[in-house]
């Protein structure tokens, strides 16, 4: 036993009620007639509800022998130790009382730093607001750039603050798989009305809804899964005249889509009107890797990132850019994942490099962080709880918790032991509770569930959808998740299944 207080052994030991925790009586004692509280939970305590403990005779023989007079350190001075017994229990309290009130400070400067700097952010966007309504039309983008750019990372954390303070998304409730419906193969260029799926609509807090895009020479084949009636597919005549077809096809604000071609030029297309609404020359000297634009934080901008870790966020409507972090020839990426309050960008690449950046701290170096060795990366999707986020190799899922030190993992590394490489494809809901498995040996869909008990993955043995012997392999999954439901699209090249997995 030890005490609480000065972490030595009690010669008299008590027991509090409250805290359940140990302590020299003395100690104690003198804590409660200056505080009437317990020393640790802060919780109310009177002398009279403190419990003497009676020791075993082990323990009265470790106490004895720790506090005798006889211990070499103490043998020639037993009197001077028993007269300053007692001044060294004063200073251990004393140093226990200033150990809880410069705690308690802290966390109130916390608090006061935190009030501080959103003062500052409220006062730096109505600055903006009133620099942009003064200043003159013929400012050039270049000086906008090199003038706001400050600002414009202010107006980027406010929003992203606003959009958190609205609150989290009620959390899916996953189905049983047996008995659902396993839609026939549609090419890219069929049209469904079957497909289960409820719109969102801007009040919704995370909107994402699953797009696939099928390219040759002449026409873009774009599959969208939005509606409620139906899969909408648009087919538009490819945009640039040589046949170069796009290497990125992203989302991007207010029903707007991004199409990125090798040449690093980005065209902006309307999904309600199909018209090209703007033509972009992103000015970069490597190849971009990443577009997105958020469809609540930031909307008048979209962000791209190249493969050495520039990072830009470029106008829909103009030509202002703002670089917020420069790239290093040290690093090859090859893509790119936005955390749901657009401040986090992690990029990665196949051969294990993960690298997270902080979009509002441009000065602030990246995370870096380990994969196992031979991992190779085949997606990095941020969890909407804000927390987690999950990485996707060959073989094996990893999930790092952002809120501690760099690489720390929020559950073991899971690797599916029942399946071989490149014999099965799978996919992570948005919460990162819950993934599903198909595998192309058994043609059979399983969900896993995360277990917080145990923290592992356990399979769902008794609801496995088995698929038609005849189906085909599949190269790619991904689970969509919306207000309206739950799906799983299974993907070829040009064709995909949907199952639908809620009612």
């Amino acid at each position: 036993m030890f005490c609480a207080i000065s972490g030595k052994v009690p010669r008299k030991p008590v027991l509090s009620p409250r805290s359940k925790s140990v302590f020299e009586k003395s100690l104690l004692e003198q804590y409660v007639k200056d505080t009437g509280n317990d020393p640790i939970t802060n919780e109310p305590l009177s002398l009279e509800e403190i419990v003497e403990i009676v020791p075993s005779l082990q323990q009265a023989s470790l106490t004895e022998s720790t506090n005798s007079a006889t211990l070499k350190a103490n043998y020639s001075i037993p009197n001077l130790l028993t007269s300053l017994q007692n001044e060294w229990d004063a200073i251990m309290l004393e140093n226990f009382k200033l150990r809880s009130t410069l705690d308690s400070l802290t966390k109130k400067l916390s608090t006061v730093m935190y009030e501080r700097d959103a003062a500052k952010l409220v006062a730096a966007q109505l600055m903006m607001e009133r620099d942009d309504k003064s200043s003159s039309s013929s400012k050039s983008p270049q000086q906008m750039v090199v003038g706001t750019r400050n600002e414009f990372l202010q107006g980027l954390l406010q929003s992203s603050r606003e959009f958190v303070a609205r609150g989290k998304p009620k959390a899916f409730k996953w189905p049983i798989l047996k008995g659902f419906e396993f839609l026939p193969t549609q090419d890219y260029s069929s049209t469904v009305r079957t497909y289960p799926y409820k719109e969102l609509d801007h009040s919704q807090y995370y909107n994402k809804w699953a797009l696939m895009c099928h390219c040759d020479a002449d026409t873009l084949q774009i599959t969208e899964l939005k509606d409620l009636k139906s899969i909408t597919t648009l087919a538009t005549p490819n945009f640039r005249s040589e046949g170069e077809q796009p290497i990125i096809v992203s989302k991007g604000s207010r029903n707007r889509l991004l199409l990125s071609y090798p040449s690093n030029q980005i065209i902006v297309l309307d999904l309600e009107t199909n018209t090209v609404l703007r033509e972009i020359d992103v000015h970069s000297m490597n190849q971009i890797i990443y577009i997105y634009g958020h469809n609540e934080v930031n909307t008048e901008y979209f962000i791209w990132a190249d493969n050495q870790g520039t990072i830009g966020f470029q106008s829909y409507t103009d030509n202002s850019q703002y670089i917020v972090h420069s790239g290093s020839p040290d690093v090859e990426y090859s893509s790119g994942a936005l955390h749901k309050d657009s401040l986090l960008l992690a990029l990665y690449s196949p051969e294990g490099i993960l690298n997270v950046y902080n979009l509002s701290s441009p000065d602030q170096a990246c995370s870096k962080f380990l994969m196992e060795q031979e991992a190779k990366i085949k997606e990095v999707k941020f969890a909407d709880n804000g927390y987690w986020m999950v990485v996707r190799c060959d073989q094996m899922v990893a999930c790092f918790d952002l809120r501690k030190d760099v690489g720390t993992l929020a559950y073991p590394t899971y690797t599916f032991p029942e399946f071989k490489t490149g014999t099965f494809v799978y996919d992570i809901d948005d919460s990162g509770k819950n993934m599903i498995v198909y595998s192309n040996e058994s043609k059979s869909l399983t969900v896993y569930k995360f277990d917080k008990k145990t923290k592992s993955w356990i399979r769902d043995e008794v609801n496995t959808l088995n698929l038609p012997k005849e189906t085909v392999d599949f190269t790619n999954i991904e689970v969509v998740c919306g207000d309206g439901g739950i799906a799983a699209v299974l993907k070829t090249n040009d064709s995909f299944n949907i199952v639908s997995l809620t009612s």
